[in-house]
C-alpha cells in the first residue's frame, strides 16, 4: 500500500491518502484527482500511477516541472518505496507500507524505507578525468545525449543529441543505440539492436566509458584502468620488449600484405565491403528522422525543428523532412498560444486568455489541453458575471434588472448548465415581465 502525504508551502499537512492501484492526475484544476490550488502548479501537472506493483510519477508537460529527491523528472520515474516529490509550492512524501501478513515473523504494519540509491542501478564513469561520476537510472526511459532534454547529459563532441536509451522494465535494464553518429559499445563490441544490461558490463557511448552496477555499489575507477598490474619490474620490461617486437613484426607484415593487396586489386580481386557515401547519407537521414519522430512524440517542438534543420542541411529537398518541419512549427505555435493563455489566466486576465484559447487549432496537440483550460476560464468568467448580475438585481439603490438580465445570460452562454444562474435568470425575467419591461427571454440551448 502506498501512502502520499501532502504539505503546503507553509509546511502544514494539506492532505493524505493511500492507494495500491490506479492512476491519479495532480493539478490545480478542480477536475484533477489531486488538486493543488496554486499558480505554480499547472492545470494538469503530473500523474502518479501504479504498474506491476511499483509506483511511478510522470510529468504531464508542466511549466515548473516535477522534482523527485532533488532531481528533475524528464518523463517518468520509479518512486521506489520512499520519495520526496516537489510539485510547485507543495511537497509530497510517498511511503510504501506492506501488510504484516506479507512479512515473516511480523504481526504489525511495517513501513519500509529504502534510500533512492539502492532502488535503482547506475552508471559510473571510468577511463577519463571525470571517472567516478555516477548517474542513477531512476527513469523508466533513461535517455542519454548531448542536449538538455536528455535525462543523462554528456557534454562531449563524440556524443550525439539523442545518443542512446537505457530502459527499465521491473528490475531489468536494456540498452539501445538511438542512431548516434559514433555508436554505442557493450563490453567493447558494437551494440546491435536492444541488448540486456548485466551488472559489471562496460558500456561506451561515443568515446565515454561507464560501468553498469547496483545502485549502492562502491566503484573504484582505478579497477578499470585497462592494464594489469605486474609485481615485477623485469616482467614489465620483458613484456614491453615483446610488445615492441610484435609491433615491428606487425608493421612489416602489414607492408607485405599491402603490396600483395595492391597487386591483387589490380588483378580485379574483390575488395572489402565498405558502405558508399550514399548509403552512409541514407543511414544518417533515417537516424535523424527517427530522432525527430521521438522529439515530436515528446512534444519537444524546438528540438524537432533543430533536428530537421540538421537533416535538411544534408538533403534540402527531402519531402518528409519538410512536412515534419511544417508540422513541428504548427504545433509549436499552438503550444506557445496555450502557454501564453495559461500565463494570462494565472494573472487574472481571463478575457485575454479566452481570446487566445479559442484561436488554438483543433488539429494540434495543444487543443485538448486548451479546451480544459478554456473550461476553467469560462467558469471563472461566468462566476464573475453571475455575481455582478446578482448585485444589480438585489441592490435597491442602483437596481438595473435589464443589465442584470444581460449579465446572467452572458454567464449562461459560457456555462449553460449552471443551476444558480438558471435560477437567477428565471427570477429576473419574472420581475421584468411583471414590470412590463421588454426583453428577449433566455432560451436554453
Amino acid at each position: 500500500m502506498f501512502t502520499l502525504t501532502i504539505e503546503d508551502s507553509n509546511g502544514q499537512l494539506a492532505n493524505q491518502f493511500s492507494f495500491d492501484h490506479g492512476s491519479y492526475v495532480i493539478g490545480r484544476l478542480e477536475d484533477s484527482d489531486i488538486v493543488l490550488p496554486s499558480s505554480s502548479v499547472s492545470r494538469q501537472h503530473a500523474r502518479v500511477f501504479v504498474e506491476n506493483g511499483r509506483c511511478y510519477i510522470e510529468d504531464l508537460g508542466s511549466a515548473n516541472g516535477v522534482i523527485v529527491d532533488g532531481q528533475r523528472v524528464v518523463s517518468q520515474r520509479d518512486l521506489g518505496t520512499a520519495s520526496q516529490i516537489r510539485v510547485g509550492d507543495f511537497y509530497l512524501y510517498l511511503e510504501y507500507k506492506r501488510a504484516a501478513q506479507q512479512l515473516s515473523n511480523q504481526n504489525v504494519m511495517s513501513t519500509l524505507f529504502i534510500s533512492s540509491g539502492t532502488d535503482h542501478d547506475k552508471l559510473v564513469r571510468i577511463g577519463d578525468s571525470f571517472a567516478g561520476e555516477e548517474f542513477s537510472l531512476s527513469e523508466l526511459s533513461n535517455t542519454i545525449g548531448r542536449t538538455d532534454e536528455n535525462f543523462i547529459l554528456l557534454s562531449d563532441a563524440s556524443i550525439s543529441r539523442e545518443h542512446a536509451i537505457i530502459q527499465r522494465i521491473g528490475d531489468d535494464y536494456t540498452v539501445v543505440d538511438n542512431g548516434s553518429s559514433n555508436g554505442t559499445k557493450l563490453n567493447k563490441k558494437p551494440l546491435r539492436g536492444t541488448q540486456p544490461l548485466r551488472r559489471g558490463d562496460i558500456v561506451q557511448f561515443g568515446n565515454l566509458q561507464f560501468v553498469f552496477v547496483n545502485g549502492d555499489a562502491k566503484v573504484d575507477p582505478r579497477d578499470y584502468a585497462g592494464s594489469s598490474k605486474k609485481s615485477s619490474t623485469n616482467v614489465t620490461l620483458y613484456v614491453s620488449l615483446a610488445i615492441l617486437g610484435l609491433v615491428g613484426i606487425a608493421v612489416g607484415a602489414m607492408a607485405v600484405l599491402g603490396m600483395f593487396s595492391l597487386k591483387e586489386s589490380k588483378k580485379g580481386a574483390p575488395e572489402a565491403q565498405i558502405a558508399s557515401p550514399a548509403e552512409l547519407l541514407e543511414a544518417k537521414i533515417e537516424a535523424l528522422l527517427d530522432a525527430t519522430d521521438k522529439q515530436m512524440q515528446q512534444r519537444n517542438w524546438d528540438g524537432a525543428i533543430a533536428t530537421i534543420d540538421e537533416l535538411l542541411a544534408l538533403a534540402p529537398s527531402h519531402a518528409p523532412a519538410q512536412d515534419f518541419k511544417e508540422r513541428a512549427r504548427f504545433e509549436k505555435a499552438g503550444a506557445e498560444l496555450l502557454d501564453r493563455a495559461e500565463q494570462l489566466s494565472e494573472q487574472g486576465r481571463h478575457l485575454d486568455a479566452q481570446r487566445i484559447l479559442v484561436q488554438i487549432p483543433a488539429d494540434t496537440v495543444a487543443y485538448e489541453s486548451a479546451q480544459s483550460t478554456l473550461g476553467h476560464v469560462n467558469k471563472t468568467l461566468a462566476y464573475n458575471l453571475k455575481s455582478e448580475a446578482t448585485r444589480l438585481f438585489n441592490d435597491r439603490r442602483t437596481r438595473d434588472h435589464s443589465e442584470a438580465h444581460k449579465k446572467v445570460v452572458e454567464a449562461l452562454v459560457l456555462v449553460p448548465d449552471d443551476g444558480e444562474a438558471l435560477e437567477l435568470v428565471a427570477k429576473i425575467e419574472a420581475d421584468l415581465t411583471k414590470k412590463k419591461v421588454v426583453f428577449e427571454p433566455y432560451a436554453r440551448r
